[in-house]
């Protein structure tokens, strides 16, 4: 397997990938968004043609999927991945691993591991990114059987690297912090070079896992990250104000159940696994 074709390679999460696999010595495309050309490795046209796209190669070992068309409808992503369905059949690819999210699961679970049923669409009141995720994870659920390819999910957690701010932690001035949520919510994240590394683990191994979580086996609280990163006085956000007014406004109909689940979101407690993963690959998250 060492015929490499990399799909949003210009994506942070992506960034530096392309160079670590030649590093060790696979060969490596990549495709981005744009006209249909090709400049060397470098492959660009429409995500949502990419079955008809002639600038790619014949063939590819494996394929590593980012993309995710934020600015387009959940239409147009399900319809995209059809299309890279459809490339990897005809292509005779042998291992999809495709980027999902821990957003695909209910926000209320217990626990949460690599074995643990999404959110349907059906069932969610997530809009965006989140029922982009949820809906191309449901389609490919529905047609994994029939794949004559190995079809792997990976679900990180936020990812961090470089300068990148964390997403649930805001700083004020005189060392005090506030972290969005309360002591006991949740949100795994994980390293960028932590996911690189476990990338080439999948490629290397057989018979993976159907779903892989990428990020630390710690069950991890908001409140303790934020004390050990950033330290300081750290304050919490009220439950009550802001997932219990929300919750009484959506039951009102005065608050759409979209804007509700990004503050249910929040204040989310699940026991998050990734137990599985690390033991399948032999790596530990930081």
């Amino acid at each position: 397997m060492n015929k490499i074709l990399i799909l949003g390679a210009h994506s942070f999460v992506a960034s530096g990938l392309f160079d670590k696999l030649e590093s060790l010595n696979y060969v490596v495309h990549d495709f981005a968004r744009g006209h249909q050309d090709r400049k060397g490795n470098h492959i660009y046209g429409d995500y949502t043609q990419i079955a008809n796209n002639q600038a790619l190669d014949a063939s590819y070992d494996v394929v590593i999927n980012f993309a995710v068309l934020k600015d387009e409808t959940l239409t147009d992503n399900v319809n995209y991945i059809k299309s890279l369905i459809d490339f990897c059949k005809t292509h005779n690819v042998k291992k999809l691993i495709h980027f999902s999210s821990i957003m695909v699961y209910n926000y209320q679970l217990k626990e949460v591991d690599e074995y643990i049923p999404i959110e349907t669409l059906a069932g969610t009141y997530k809009k965006g990114y989140g029922e982009f995720k949820i809906g191309v994870d449901q389609y490919l659920s529905e047609i994994k059987s029939a794949l004559p390819f190995e079809l792997i999910l990976v679900r990180p957690g936020y990812v961090l690297a470089d300068n990148r701010a964390c997403p649930f932690i805001k700083r004020l001035p005189l060392g005090i912090a506030f972290i969005k949520g309360n002591k006991k919510s949740k949100q795994p994240i994980v390293q960028r070079e932590d996911i690189h590394k476990a990338l080439i683990k999948i490629i290397e191994t057989g018979h993976n896992l159907p779903v892989y979580h990428f990020f630390p086996n710690d069950e991890m609280t908001k409140y303790e990250y934020a004390k050990r990163t950033v330290g300081g006085t750290i304050l919490t956000m009220p439950q009550w104000m802001f997932k219990g007014v929300p919750f009484v406004l959506m039951k009102l109909k005065l608050m759409p159940k979209s804007l509700y689940s990004r503050f249910e979101g929040m204040y989310i407690e699940s026991v998050f696994s990734s137990r599985l993963t690390e033991e399948k690959l032999n790596i530990k998250f930081k």
